[in-house]
């Protein structure tokens, strides 16, 4: 049977009329631009995803949030599937208000997370987006609002190292600082808070509000036990959770997006410009960057997340030898962001004192020998990110998602996790190493080859047409026995990634000289690329919050229209709840970091370049 039957009619109906309609360029394929943008910059009761800190010297700072959620959408779709019949109950040891361990405990856990909760990675990309969308594509600002300040907003909030509207601010709240056998670095200590890693998930407060709280949905939540002559304490509201340092989120929100918005604002179309060295980018980034070094192994990888870091589910504890590769690569593309940022203010600014040089060459040299090799600290030596992503990451024509990295007692310095596979590990390894680099290492093509085998285990699509992709080789993606792609779950913010390694890969066959034995080969990766990239560009609007409605993809909640009324387009986090293998729950609602992706698509903007590639 042609697997073209079973898919729902509006999809085969979107498609044909996509490919027909399909653009040129690919900047044209972005028609709602300033409305998507709009979304970006605008507080959550205007239709956004910002609010307004109330917490010491953040006061009156727009700050962004990771999602922009509903009631409605939690009470209809995700609770008629469930039971969310919740009780919360106080602990007067802890001061904890939290729900039982039960399955609607958890989704009252995870309701409360992605109503509150800022991903420092998500606030790294929208970082790049505002400060790309108004510098380079002109959009405009809300009444009042100034670029610079709105985006360095949320590196002044990693410096302060407190909750945007805490009830008492102190610079401990979002910093993992080591604490006897908790968030151990390789086995140092971290008890400075702007030298320790800041927690991936930032609320609001340590308190925080069920979105069901105020709402027809509130009769599900049951509070006992409450302190009296405590009103801080109230039905519909638990205690924060989520305390996980981890190494990529870190490298994203104190290197890569901060960094990359810096430099647009600095540096971009300007002759001689720099980021000055007290700008607040650089300040962060050179202050956390001792932490960075001490997680990386001798090998080169670095650590997933200090020991005592609880994993993703459940209450076990991440393995502190685990090496996340897509963490890596993510560090690796942060510090040639800072290597280079260094370079040029070193460089430009004939206004450093003596101390300011030493400061930034003592930078330089650190992240000299983490990229290389070398001595990152007295005592200790390592072999350099580049080093253990040639030799151990890299396994049958992909990335490996992680494994484990100089572990007491094992046979060897490395022993992979080959399930599940993972999506982004081997495109941002194309976009941040770039494909000449993985080429040269593992032979002419090995950039293409490793994203045909991407598609065929990741891939979503139509027929024989790619989409985009998902998060894992266990997502009911890829391509069937009979060639066509199979519908599991698509992501905006994935495929954006497995866009910008595309566009990667054809600069780099389109440069092959035509002399060359390659040549050949090369414009049939070039023509196979440029295919996918269309077709990947044309589908993601179906992920825009305006059209995925009646787009048809399997798991569109019920009366979507009425779960989401916004005046805004921004792009949703996937295209159905689902449970991705790697611990986390993907939903179709708006996203920042989808929305912040497609405009860095827009632009053919590689976050892991310096200055996005665009200069």
């Amino acid at each position: 049977m042609n697997g073209l039957s079973k898919i729902p009619r509006p999809l085969l109906l979107l498609m044909a009329a996509t490919l027909l309609t399909m653009p040129a360029t690919g900047q044209s394929a972005f028609s709602e631009l300033e409305a998507s943008y709009r979304f970006l910059i605008s507080d959550r009761q205007d239709n956004g995803v910002l609010y307004t800190a109330t917490a010491g010297d953040l006061r009156g700072q727009q700050l962004p949030l990771s999602f922009h959620d509903s009631a409605a959408y939690w009470g209809e779709h995700v609770c008629p599937a469930s039971d969310c019949a919740v009780t919360d109950v106080y602990d007067p040891q802890a001061f904890t208000l939290l729900p039982q361990k039960t399955p609607a405990g958890d989704l009252q856990t995870e309701r409360v997370n992605t109503h509150n909760g800022a991903n420092i990675y998500d606030a790294a990309t929208w970082q790049i987006a505002v400060m790309l969308g108004h510098r380079v594509n002109r959009l405009p600002l809300a009444p009042g609002q100034d670029v610079h300040a709105l985006v360095t907003g949320q590196t002044r909030l990693l410096a302060a190292g407190h909750y945007g509207d805490s009830s008492h601010p102190s610079p401990w709240q979002t910093r993992a600082r080591s604490n006897g056998s908790t968030f151990v670095y390789n086995r140092q200590n971290i008890v400075e808070p702007a030298q320790a890693y800041s927690f991936r998930m930032l609320p609001r407060d340590w308190l925080s509000p069920d979105p069901f709280a105020s709402t027809p949905y509130a009769r599900s939540i049951t509070a006992v036990n409450l302190p009296a002559g405590n009103p801080a304490y109230q039905p519909g509201l638990i205690s924060w959770t989520d305390w996980k340092p981890i190494t990529g989120e870190n490298a994203w929100a104190f290197l890569i997006g901060p960094l990359q918005a810096a430099d647009l604002h600095f540096v971009h179309g300007r002759d001689n410009g720099y980021v000055p060295l007290h700008e607040p980018a650089l300040i962060n980034a050179l202050a956390m960057l001792p932490a960075f070094a001490a997680m990386q192994s001798s090998s080169g990888g670095v650590y997933y997340a200090p020991a005592g870091t609880v994993a993703n589910q459940g209450n076990m504890l991440v393995d502190p030898s685990f090496v996340a590769v897509e963490n890596t690569l993510s560090l690796y593309a942060g510090l040639r962001i800072l290597q280079a940022t260094l370079t040029t203010t070193l460089a430009r600014d004939s206004a450093l004192s003596t101390a300011d040089r030493t400061t930034i060459t003592d930078g330089l040299r650190l992240c000299q020998a983490m990229l290389h090799g070398g001595v990152p600290a007295p005592g200790r030596t390592t072999r350099g990110l580049l080093h253990f992503l040639k030799n151990y990451a890299w396994q049958d024509g992909e990335f490996v998602q992680g494994g484990l990295m100089d572990q007491p007692g094992a046979p060897g310095p490395w022993q992979p996790s080959l399930s599940p596979k993972a999506v982004d590990v081997n495109t941002w390894g194309i976009a941040a190493l770039g494909p000449s680099v993985i080429d040269d290492w593992f032979g002419f093509g090995a950039s293409f080859r490793n994203w045909q085998q991407v598609k065929r285990w990741g891939g979503y699509g139509i027929g024989t047409a790619i989409w985009g992709v998902g998060f894992s080789d266990q997502d009911g993606n890829g391509i069937n026995a009979d060639g066509q792609y199979r519908q599991g779950v698509l992501s905006a913010e994935w495929t954006a990634g497995a866009i910008t390694a595309v566009r990667a890969m054809i600069v780099h066959y389109q440069s092959i000289d035509p002399s060359s034995s390659h040549s050949r080969q090369a414009r049939h990766f070039v023509e196979a690329l440029r295919n996918d990239e269309h077709t990947m560009l044309t589908a993601m609007d179906t992920l825009r919050i305006d059209r995925y409605p009646g787009a048809g993809f399997i798991g569109t909640p019920k009366r979507y229209g009425q779960l989401f009324t916004l005046a805004t387009k921004p792009y949703l986090y996937a295209s159905k709840r689902y449970l991705i293998p790697f611990g986390w729950y993907a939903n179709p609602i708006p996203s920042t970091c989808a929305t912040a992706w497609m405009i860095m698509a827009a632009n053919r903007y590689n976050p892991f370049l310096p200055g996005g590639g665009l200069r």
